[in-house]
């Protein structure tokens, strides 16, 4: 742009010396300089250049003032955008594109509260800003947290019967799904319907996901099915979604038969969709069916990763079978994935938890000597075990080793106080005690050292 600068000023010179002596022609010849401006991101010229046309008291066309807000709100500008709609919002040719380019600059800025009051000043003044316009506004309020803003903008556009599309019409089911006013988000896809406007993929995606999270299975169910018989073609999105749902509802073998009809009907999963199926088998500890997956998901060619191996000792834990859990473990090692707190954490706390403190402990130190700091999740998990099953010595030489390293936790401090009381350690009892309230840290009445003690 510095070679051409010299040679545009030339030119822009002579286009003021013309505009003073009302030559025709100069306005749109300087509208050019502005919009070359524009394009070569030299945005202090095009704003010199500019100043100096409202000065003498000539207007650039719409599109150009547009352009102008728009760059500004794409630098992040948002003083120099709203001083040029400021000089052209009283004028009567100030219409939809500058007012649209200066709530897109509003929105850009996260400023979605002042791009909410223009739209509505803009509305209350005869401007039609068409559904991108609201789409975009009623997105920006939703990912804000204004969601009443967010659903008087709705309430607004269907009162004034504004033409609204498809992609309109999901942006207010998606914004009121993710405000939880899931009743809202089911009466805007019967206005949707009533309007004669056909709903899409994602319609009836973030539909299942209404009705699956206000827990009517039936209803998401219905919202599939209805798809499917629409002639929309479905996606893995859409199979996973309802997939989803029927995990959290327990209906497993209702979740792995369309699984299997998502790939009958030629949708091969993906790594996500592996995952979801891999973590509801793991939860509830069906090895079998966790392995099977395991192994299609290698043959589709999904490698195994941090979390899949998180899953899969989840999975040995739940069913019992701590050696494999163990082997997952090094195998991770081989496979150049270093395992975290997380993966020792759940091996350590299945052994803690069913009284194999022995087996606790030399995780715990296979943990420290990989060079890996433990976590409260850790600490936790040993200090349960040990309190759970009696071992009061065993507990307090363990407290005392990470008192000064562990951050103050209300589980663990009340931990210590039970079992030094139970060793008739009142002064070491009440030191901790006296800690946890200096940090407004409550105490915990309810433990019982050997709760899960066999009595003969």
């Amino acid at each position: 742009m510095a070679s051409t600068t010299p040679l545009l000023w030339g030119i822009y010179l002579g286009c003021i010396w013309n505009l003073l002596l009302e030559t025709a022609g100069s306005m749109s010849v300087l509208t050019q300089l502005i919009s070359n401006f524009l394009k070569e991101g030299d945005l202090s010229n095009m704003k010199a250049l500019n100043d100096q046309v409202v000065r003498l008291g000539c207007s650039v066309d719409d599109a150009t003032i547009a352009s102008i807000i728009g760059i500004y709100g794409k630098e992040q500008k948002l003083k120099q955008a709203q001083d040029v709609f400021t000089a052209v919002a009283d004028s009567p040719t100030c219409g939809k594109l500058i007012y649209n380019s200066m709530i897109d600059a509003y929105i850009k800025c996260g400023k979605s509260e002042a791009a909410y009051s223009l739209y509505k000043e803009a509305f209350k003044k005869g401007h039609d800003l068409g559904a991108i316009a609201i789409s975009k506004v009623v997105y920006s309020l939703t990912t804000s947290g204004k969601h009443q803003e967010a659903k008087e903008m709705i309430h607004l556009s269907f009162q004034d019967n504004l033409e609204l599309d498809t992609v309109a019409y999901n942006t207010f089911i998606k914004a009121m799904l993710e405000a939880g006013k899931l009743n809202f988000a089911t009466s805007i896809y019967e206005h949707m319907l009533s309007k004669g406007v056909s709903p899409s993929i994602q319609t009836y995606n973030t539909l299942i996901s209404v009705y699956g999270r206000g827990r009517k299975l039936d209803k998401a169910v219905e919202m599939f099915n209805l798809a499917h018989s629409s002639g929309v073609t479905l996606d893995e999105k859409a199979y996973m979604n309802l997939i989803c749902y029927y995990g959290k509802a327990g209906k497993r073998d209702e979740a792995f038969s369309l699984f299997i009809r998502m790939q009958e009907e030629g949708i091969n999963p993906g790594m996500v969709s592996y995952k979801i199926m891999i973590n509801m088998y793991a939860s509830e500890g069906l090895c079998d069916k966790f392995e099977k997956l395991i192994e299609a998901m290698q043959r589709d060619g999904c490698s195994l990763d941090n979390s899949t191996y998180l899953s899969l000792i989840r999975a040995y834990t739940k069913c019992l079978k701590y050696a494999e859990a163990e082997q997952t473990i090094s195998c991770m090692r081989r496979m150049g994935i270093p395992p975290t707190c997380a993966h020792f954490n759940l091996l350590l706390y299945a052994f803690a938890n069913v009284g194999m403190m022995s087996e606790a402990e030399r995780v715990y130190k296979e943990l420290i000597t990989t060079g890996i700091s433990p976590d409260l999740a850790c600490y936790r998990a040993m200090l349960r075990g040990y309190i759970d099953y009696g071992l009061v010595e065993e507990g307090i030489n363990f407290f005392e080793q990470i008192q000064d390293t562990a951050e103050p936790d209300k589980y663990i401090m009340s931990a210590a106080v039970h079992i030094y009381k139970y060793a008739g350690k009142e002064p070491e009892a009440s030191s901790v005690q006296d800690s946890m309230n200096n940090f407004g840290i409550p105490f915990l009445e309810n433990l019982k050292v050997g709760a899960k003690m066999k009595i003969p």
